[in-house]
């Protein structure tokens, strides 16, 4: 019985606050959620608390019905007042105000819910997008350490970037960090610790940093925008010139960059061939799309399963044999 009175005591004071409490604006709501999903410790009691925040900062457009249920409780007040009504008619009137307003704060509290799911479910969504990834996976790395200098071995510098092969190979000691191995032509090097290309840590070198990252971006894709914050953009950038100084250093400088930005499209294209065999980019996709499809479950669960088509009897319209 006590266990059930203190439930019931938690649910009406999540309630309340609801509706009481400080208000947080968009971008609040947005840090919040994000330091969350980021975090190592994804604490229910954290989410629960953004939940409550983020519902109780909504605007309803129910709130205008609010008026008039003040009107007639002042109304009932002042007319119970001024005539001797029945008991049992104060009694009607008391409980048919107090329905509509449970029905109100009931109604308000399920569109404000309805509210913050849309709007959750657009910050969870936009975190797929590859800006979002390769900025998550860039700042990760940039909390392990600084970046190496390549080796300033001015290698092959007669020929143009777009001869130049670099093989990203699986690594059976460590999956993130591949090994590699240039082609020029017909010609192979031997194959190289990442670090021969700057593409550890200075402090670490089992330790991936944000210009390898970029790195095999360019190995899933030979072109791409950056599109998100000044300040991201601007980091990701800085990282994109120390790719560039990296690969001048081992490769020696030619009258082009090996990697620029077209002005036209806004995009950054990479004139080396990146050979990513180990598919890094693509499991760091499909890693973020399954810890979006859980977050989206999580936060936005459905009130009622969707009902599931009878494919048999789909067939059996499609055929024509019902009328």
């Amino acid at each position: 019985m006590l266990v059930f009175i203190r439930r019931y005591v938690e649910e009406i004071d999540l309630f309340i606050q609801l509706f009481y409490g400080p208000r947080l604006k968009r971008r609040e709501l947005s840090e919040r959620f994000y330091k969350w999903r980021t975090s190592k410790k994804r604490t229910i009691e954290e989410k629960n608390k953004i939940i409550i925040s983020g519902v109780r900062s909504q605007y309803s457009d129910l709130f205008k019905n609010w008026k008039w249920i003040i009107i007639q409780t002042i109304l009932w007040l002042a007319i119970s007042i001024k005539f001797d009504f029945n008991p049992v008619i104060n009694i009607m009137a008391f409980f048919t105000i107090l329905n509509q307003f449970i029905q109100n704060l009931t109604s308000l509290a399920k569109d404000k819910r309805q509210t913050f799911n849309i709007f959750i479910s657009q910050e969870i969504l936009s975190t797929f997008s590859f800006s979002s990834l390769l900025w998550e996976k860039v700042s990760e790395s940039k909390k392990e350490g600084e970046v190496l200098n390549a080796e300033n071995r001015n290698y092959a510098s007669n020929c143009e970037w777009t001869d130049i092969n670099i093989q990203l190979l699986p690594n059976e000691h460590n999956d993130e960090l591949p090994d590699l191995r240039i082609n020029i032509g017909h010609e192979n090097s031997e194959i190289l610790h990442p670090s021969k290309l700057g593409l550890v840590q200075s402090s670490d070198y089992k330790i991936q940093n944000e210009l390898f990252i970029i790195l095999k971006a360019f190995g899933k894709y030979d072109n791409f925008k950056i599109e998100c914050h000044s300040s991201q953009k601007k980091a990701l950038e800085k990282a994109l010139y120390g790719l560039v100084e990296n690969l001048n250093l081992y490769f020696g400088k030619r009258d082009i960059m090996p990697i620029v930005k077209n002005d036209k499209t806004g995009s950054w294209e990479c004139f080396v061939n990146i050979d990513d065999r180990t598919n890094s980019w693509h499991q760091f996709e499909l890693e973020r799309y399954e810890d979006i499809k859980t977050i989206l479950q999580d936060w936005v669960p459905l009130n009622e399963e969707l009902e599931k088509a009878d494919l048999a009897e789909q067939s059996f319209k499609m055929k024509g044999y019902e009328w």
